[in-house]
């Protein structure tokens, strides 16, 4: 009678946040080994920010993922750099219920993840779960994330993590430009660099990596100068409230970035502007959000309804509770970026709808980008090699390379081979009849290694950001460009062959 009393008693007793973090954690690690994957390990600083993300989750926060925004501040306020982990967020009215919605997942362990974090908070019943996940690509020496006083200088050390090299770091100040500190030392993976934080406000700091997949943000933190940090935790962004001051600010974001990586600033154009604004009214009204409407149409058919006539043309979508928020997601997503970053691009069109869900604030974001104005008699025709080459100087220059130097020879194999591919209707490098390396070896003696890329694209400066793109030891290029249709890839495609070489 006594033991079943006692049973009672315990059963009575409420989880405790460790109790229901230590479970979680357990969970996510039988998940991983069940699959025959290395669990992540658990992480002080993803924690710490977890726990913070849950405490904000308990009274403002729905269920589902973080917005990126304050993702990023809860991880770098924790001392962590890890750039957008992936986030779950459980909300329950019993604490068994948070922890129960977690374990009743099965798709965690589809994550790429070394590192987690978990973070519980508690009020009464009430209890509020946060998973953070996380692939850590680089790992610094300590580096304070507040300084009292303008004027600040500190040494940032750390190293990529395999198979990440290369680093580049950059700075975003207080009032939106963009700076790239020079190196004070790399050797491979392992860097130092010196920052300097001249004024007051809110810094953001970006660590890019380059590797097989091309640059990659492997780090991203916040740093606070003066009185900022106070004023962040009292009002996180001013956000703009009307379409024209979004536009301005998006736009002021968007050409920091590009100045930074010498890529030609973008000008606002009235029609893009009125694709984008006709889009992102469009998803809040119908409620999706997605590049393809649900009648099926997408970006080229909303451009070619207005008259736009372009070379290619991209765009970017964001959600979050305000424009810049919004931005900031776009600005760190892989995919995204490479639109920001477009060399091929000079117009722009930015469109904002602000609306309440659940009483919240939201701003559904589109950014267009094309590469001429609204009218035909403003779209030029380009000779698509030297567009192509064009884009991989500007590339090169962006990363601090030298520049590759145009081989007539490597033209040629290059565009014999886009025109055989095209005519096979196969984008590969070996083709019957077509190889690629043993002609570049026999046509050229002096050239010691060789490496080709394939693409089929709307543009011819749409390049993929390659392994070879960025290898320093490449001095020669050869560009062949040919435009077609294809059964399998469409109309009016771009079959692009670009051979590297390099002679020593």
């Amino acid at each position: 009678m006594l033991a079943l009393a006692l049973s009672a008693l315990l059963a009575s007793t409420p989880l405790t946040p460790d109790a229901m973090e230590a479970r979680a954690r357990g969970y996510v690690t039988q998940e991983f080994e069940r699959v025959g994957r290395r669990a992540p390990q658990a992480d002080s600083a993803l924690s710490q920010a977890a726990r913070k993300l849950a405490r904000e989750a308990l009274d403002d926060s729905p269920s589902g993922a973080v917005e990126l925004l304050a993702l990023t501040e809860a991880v770098s306020d924790a001392g962590g750099l890890d750039p957008s982990p992936r986030s779950y967020v459980v909300r329950a009215g019993a604490r068994e219920h948070a922890v129960e919605t977690l374990l009743a997942r099965k798709d965690l362990n589809q994550e790429p993840a070394t590192h987690m974090g978990v973070g519980v908070a508690v009020d009464e019943d009430r209890a509020a779960l946060v998973l953070l996940l996380a692939e850590r690509k680089a790992t610094l020496q300590r580096f304070p994330r507040t300084f009292d006083k303008a004027g600040a200088g500190q040494s940032l050390c750390g190293q990529l993590e395999s198979p990440l090299r290369w680093t580049e770091i950059y700075v975003t100040q207080p009032d939106g430009r963009v700076e790239r500190p020079p190196l004070t030392r790399e050797s491979g993976p392992s860097f130092c660099t010196r920052l300097l934080f001249p004024s007051e406000g809110r810094y953001t700091v970006e660590l890019i990596g380059r590797g097989a997949r091309g640059p990659e943000v492997a780090g991203i933190f916040l740093v606070d100068v003066g009185s900022s940090k106070q004023g962040r935790e009292n009002e996180r962004v001013v956000e703009p409230t009307t379409v024209p001051e979004a536009r301005v600010a998006v736009l002021a974001r968007i050409n920091a970035l590009r100045r930074a990586h010498g890529v030609q600033e973008l000008v606002l154009e009235d029609t893009l502007n009125g694709v984008a604004q006709a889009y992102s009214d469009r998803m809040a009204t119908e409620g999706f959000f997605a590049h393809v409407a649900p009648d099926g149409s997408d970006l080229r058919g909303r451009l070619s309804a207005v008259g736009s006539v372009y070379r290619t043309a991209g765009e970017n979508l964001g959600m979050a509770s305000g424009p810049l928020a919004a931005h900031f997601g776009i600005e760190h997503s892989p995919g995204h970026r490479s639109n920001l970053l477009g060399t091929g691009f000079t117009h722009a069109g930015i469109g904002v709808t602000f609306q309440k869900v659940d009483g919240r604030d939201q701003a559904l974001l589109t950014e267009v980008f094309s590469s001429a104005g609204a009218t035909a008699a403003t779209a030029n025709p380009v000779d698509p090699r030297e567009e192509a080459f064009q884009a991989l100087a500007s590339h090169r220059v962006s990363r601090g390379l030298p520049k590759l130097e145009r081989n007539p020879v490597l033209d040629q194999i290059a565009q014999d081979h886009a025109r055989r591919a095209l005519e096979l209707d196969e984008p590969r490098v070996q083709l019957p009849g077509s190889k690629v390396h043993d002609r570049v070896f026999a046509a050229l003696e002096t050239v010691k290694s060789a490496s080709v890329d394939f693409y089929v694209a709307e543009s011819p400066s749409l390049l993929p950001d390659s392994k070879s793109l960025g290898d320093r030891k490449n001095t020669l290029v050869g560009v062949g460009a040919v435009r077609g249709d294809s059964r399998t890839y469409g109309k009016g495609q771009y079959w692009m062959v670009i051979i590297y070489a390099a002679t020593r």
